[in-house]
């Protein structure tokens, strides 16, 4: 009876050391923001219950935030929350303004954790987000600028397909000779001959997403670029970046081959949006992110992809979104391991073998059965791994996450100006000599992160 006794108190004498700790542990809550479409949303949240089941205690509440495309509705969400002190654990952050939040400290610094679980090299080596020698946060995914075609537009035209090989694109000029061979108007005539009525285009050659991070890759291409390595020159006012802008321009106000769809354009206005032209053969060729092959897979049209045409040499961009661990979270050790799980491509390959996005880890990219994890299927078109894949060896990152003030040099100073080139108002020289002016009006050049 004694002994029996003695057995029950140590038993119980246990249960009360770890019942506390099972207690907390299975009362652990993570909250996580994030945006994008409803796809997205659905496949996010898909990937947080095969965490909470391989992560028994752990439960995650989605902070979903579809905002707009430009990311300010979702970064004024962030910044209120931050004010009244009630940020989420982890989750998306706009990359625009990673630097700033880095800088004052928001954010967890990961690089102890990915030094402890050996993650510097299994990943692209763009995805880690540093500032000041500091891992504070990763991209989320890998995205880049594709060249989309419609096949029947091409053969009807008599135009051959791209090369597919990323080194081996066409040059400009060939592009825009393709461009004008697709482009008609409602009498069957192509810019550049007699009676051709740019007022009556019925099929376009091309069309461009024409934000900033859309126009490195032919800035880079050209040997230009948007700043200097140590963010104190701009440098879209140089000649090889204001090629790039005029010769743009000149598609939409001198070759008339660009569906250019500002309602206030002479060419394009109030034209459906470029990817229901494409679908439906009043387009050729589509110029914008990777991203889009979501929706494009689905809309029923023969879809190719090729190589992005080149200027003087191949050139590609890296841009994603940014995933972070808010430093105010008070279970790091359970956010890292969120944080790590939205980074691997088998915990959530909806997202990728839908078309939406590219995997950030490197064996998904060379190693053969990982590669057909996500590119053998109906949605991405042949030729993807050679002109897509493949040239992320080239792909440099988007400079926001650097270059302190970037969101208002672009915004409060390039982007009104660019404009003015795509309206055929100003030439690319004028508009950038006063782009440049206004930087330095607002004093908004002051390095980087």
């Amino acid at each position: 009876m004694k002994r029996w006794f003695m057995v029950a108190l140590v038993v119980l004498l246990v249960v009360a050391l770890v019942m506390p700790t099972m207690f907390a542990a299975g009362n652990v809550k993570l909250t996580f923001c994030f945006w994008g479409s409803p796809a997205e949303d659905k496949v996010v949240k898909a990937a947080f219950k095969g965490f909470e089941v391989a992560h028994p205690g752990i439960t995650v509440e989605p902070m979903y935030i579809p905002g707009d495309i430009s990311g300010s509705e979702y970064a004024a969400k962030l910044k209120a929350l931050a004010q009244a002190g009630e940020l989420p654990d982890l989750g998306y952050f706009r990359p625009e303004h990673f630097g700033a939040w880095a800088t004052n400290d928001f954010f967890m610094d990961l690089t102890p954790l990915v030094k402890k679980d050996k993650l510097e090299n299994t990943v692209l080596p763009q995805v880690w987000l540093k500032v000041k020698g500091k891992i504070r946060g990763s991209y989320t995914a890998a995205e880049c600028e594709v060249l989309f075609y419609n096949k029947d537009v091409l053969q009807k035209a008599g135009v051959p397909l791209p090369p597919t090989d990323y080194r081996k694109g066409w040059s400009w000029d060939q592009f825009v000779q393709y461009c004008r061979k697709i482009t008609i108007d409602n009498a069957g005539k192509h810019p550049g001959e007699p009676g051709f009525d740019s007022a009556k285009i019925v099929r376009y050659g091309v069309s461009y997403q024409l934000w900033s991070a859309m126009l490195l890759p032919a800035i880079w291409s050209n040997n230009g670029d948007f700043m200097s390595a140590d963010g104190k020159q701009f440098l879209l006012d140089k000649p090889a970046a204001v090629e790039v802008f005029q010769k743009i321009g000149d598609l939409i106000n001198k070759e008339h081959v660009f569906a250019y769809t500002n309602p206030s354009s002479t060419s394009g206005g109030g034209l459906p949006a470029p990817p229901v032209m494409l679908a439906n053969g009043q387009l050729g060729f589509y110029v914008t992110g990777q991203w889009e092959l979501l929706d494009l897979a689905q809309m029923k049209f023969p879809l190719g992809v090729g190589a992005l045409p080149i200027f003087k040499k191949p050139a590609q961009l890296y841009v994603s979104g940014a995933s972070v661990i808010f430093k105010a979270t008070k279970h790091p050790k359970e956010a890292w391991e969120l944080h790590k799980w939205m980074l691997t491509p088998d915990k959530t390959s909806d997202l990728y073998t839908s078309g939406l996005w590219m995997p950030t880890k490197a064996s998904w990219y060379n190693n053969a059965a990982d590669l057909k994890k996500w590119i053998d299927n109906p949605v991405h078109p042949a030729g993807f791994k050679e002109a897509v894949v493949d040239s992320m060896q080239v792909a440099r990152i988007n400079p926001e996450t650097r270059i302190k003030n970037y969101p208002e040099i672009w915004g409060e100073a390039v982007t009104p100006e660019m404009e003015l080139i795509w309206l055929g108002q100003k030439s690319a020289v004028e508009a950038m000599k006063a782009a440049k002016a206004k930087v330095m009006q607002l004093k908004l050049i002051q390095g980087v992160y």
